[in-house]
């Protein structure tokens, strides 16, 4: 019988076959098992950034208000078990192989081989199904029109910002990304709107009303103000047309964390009236306070200061130099650590950066769709940056030896890096 790591080797192993969008195959698969998605409530996400943390807030705060909560995000950082999260705890082994076994055991009776993608969202469902969740938070993993994700009638969607990404797959304009992105929206069914570049907008507007779905714009509906920035996060006073809820910690980095923030409180008001109740503010409080989102803006250390950031797209990139600045002064410059993959923008990520970088460490990365590190290295010399390729543990202790000059020191460029460190980090009790 195979072993836990060959039968996880051989679920990466579908992820060669790539990418196939649609939901036949899903649904397929789905009712083999039962159809366990009828067995839970759900809010859906999708967008281009900001999705993950717009879910982790919702599911922080629904757990906090006494709800069994599930939660499907992508991608990982360290263990795929990371994807599936019931009441905030990663899904155990036990259960995970167990029901990769139930799955495998299905596929005989379908139409074709289900991806990597899709084998990890049925997984969720059935997990959620059988622990008793009552209301999950699902991420698309990528689009929404043809997600697998996209099977769920959601108690409310939501669409954070929408910018370039996966044009290969979603279209080489804002009104085509957007117009995959408005897939999640259903008949009849709320829509929370993340603020929008104007012609992104239009196409979620329309598209909403074409389906009689009520919409909230959640740059309209919530007014923040009294903001105030350090690196334990930001505090700041959040009001709504139907609450005002004081002043409130949010531990996570960013400007852009605002929108994802502002999505988040729309769609949980509209959840709680759904319930006929209202959204506690002392609930969102705690929850907020307890709210943890690896990767993103992290602050790894405060002396040296040292950041960890998933950005891996232009987009990205100027919300997280944004961020630096606005944590290190307008003027502040710093050493970066980064890889890149080979389907991803890394000329223009580099162009966003360059104002903020004084040295640039590439890395290699154990995967077949990065760049080499010197080949990345050699673009940012083309750029006039002083960049130079090495390994990863020489960017740990780079990372550690924080020199005087710099600001700081920021990790980023691409999921796969941001997993890798954390992976290799030394236990806080070895230091």
């Amino acid at each position: 019988m195979p072993s836990r790591s060959e039968r996880l080797a051989a679920l990466f192993e579908r992820t060669h076959a790539g990418i196939k969008p649609g939901l036949d195959l899903i649904g397929e698969l789905l009712a083999a098992l039962g159809n366990p998605g009828a067995r839970f409530l759900s809010v859906h996400v999708a967008g281009t950034n900001g999705k993950g943390s717009t879910c982790a807030i919702l599911e922080r705060t629904l757990r906090e208000s006494g709800l069994k909560t599930g939660l499907f995000t992508s991608p990982h950082l360290v263990r795929v078990n990371e994807r599936i999260r019931i009441n905030g705890q990663e899904i155990d082994d036990e259960t995970f192989y167990g029901i990769l076994d139930r799955i495998e055991a299905a596929e005989s009776g379908l139409s074709r081989l289900p991806t990597f993608f899709e084998i990890l969202t049925a997984a969720a469902f059935l997990a959620f199904a059988e622990a008793g969740v009552q209301l999950a938070v699902l991420e698309t993993g990528m689009g929404g029109r043809l997600d697998a994700t996209n099977v769920v009638t959601p108690l409310v969607s939501v669409i954070t910002r929408i910018d370039f990404d996966h044009m290969e797959f979603l279209g080489d304009t804002l009104p085509k990304i957007a117009a995959e992105k408005a897939g999640i929206i259903k008949p009849g069914r709320p829509v929370v709107i993340a603020p929008q570049a104007g012609e992104a907008l239009e196409v979620l507007l329309s598209t909403a009303e074409a389906r009689s779905a009520p919409v909230t714009l959640a740059g309209e509906q919530v007014s923040l103000s009294a903001r105030r920035v350090t690196l334990k996060g930001q505090t700041l006073q959040a009001e709504t047309a139907n609450n005002r809820y004081g002043k409130l910690t949010l531990p996570l980095h960013g400007r852009f964390q605002l929108d994802s923030f502002s999505a988040a409180l729309c769609a949980l008001e509209d959840i709680f009236s759904q319930f006929g109740t209202e959204l506690n503010p002392d609930t969102l409080r705690t929850a907020l306070a307890g709210l943890s989102w690896p990767a993103r803006c992290q602050v790894l250390s405060e002396d040296p200061p040292v950041i960890l950031d998933v950005a891996h797209n232009p987009s990205g990139a100027r919300a997280l130099t944004d961020t630096l600045r606005e944590l290190f002064g307008k003027k502040a410059r710093g050493r970066f650590i980064i890889a890149h993959m080979r389907d991803k923008d890394a000329a223009g990520f580099l162009r966003v950066i360059a104002p903020l970088a004084d040295e640039i460490f590439c890395v290699p990365l154990a995967t077949p769709r990065a760049l080499p590190a010197e080949t990345l290295a050699e673009q940012a010399r083309a750029l006039k940056l002083n960049a130079k390729a090495c390994t990863l543990p020489e960017a740990r202790t780079l990372a550690e030896t924080h020199p005087d000059r710099a600001d700081f020191t920021c990790i980023a460029g691409s999921v796969y890096l941001a997993g890798a460190w954390l992976q290799t980090a030394p236990d806080p009790g070895e230091r």
